[in-house]
């Protein structure tokens, strides 16, 4: 096998012209390779495992029947409490929005959704001990823990 041997010239203008280096090809590789995974992680159904039932992550923690009443009720009272923490935020903002701050009118109705979503979590988790089942869907959550359907 012949060994191609290149001129000095083309060896000089590859270093000058280094395109592949300039564009970071190997950094941009391998980050569009992340968000192909991320995107397949995302979108295509993944396999579920097998979770952990309630009772037995109430052995594993050692809990008492009173220590998850005292928890329900104290979940239970946070998400009251992250509810009307957002609507006095709403409130905040209604006020900015009267005096034309629409900076702070942004700002304020983003901290509204942070407090919804931990009034959520909050009430999502009071949820699961009073149904004493983990992994409840939102489905379930939104027909019997808002709604108050019964199964």
């Amino acid at each position: 096998m012949k060994i191609k041997k290149s001129t000095r010239l083309v060896g000089i203008i590859k270093r000058i012209f280094n395109v592949r280096a300039w564009i970071d090809f190997d950094r941009v590789r391998a980050f569009t390779a992340y968000l192909a995974a991320g995107f397949q992680k995302m979108f295509i159904p993944q396999q579920t495992e097998a979770g952990e039932s309630f009772e037995a992550a109430v052995a594993r923690m050692n809990l008492s029947e009173q220590e998850l009443q005292a928890k329900q009720i104290a979940l239970y009272r946070l998400s009251l409490l992250m509810c009307l923490v957002a609507v006095g935020i709403f409130a905040y903002s209604i006020y900015h929005l009267y005096y034309g701050s629409y900076r702070a009118v942004i700002v304020s109705l983003v901290l509204v959704l942070v407090a919804l979503v931990l009034a959520f979590r909050y009430h999502f988790w009071y949820f699961q001990i009073k149904e004493r089942k983990l992994g409840c869907s939102i489905r379930e959550w939104y027909r019997e823990g808002l709604k108050g359907d019964k199964r």
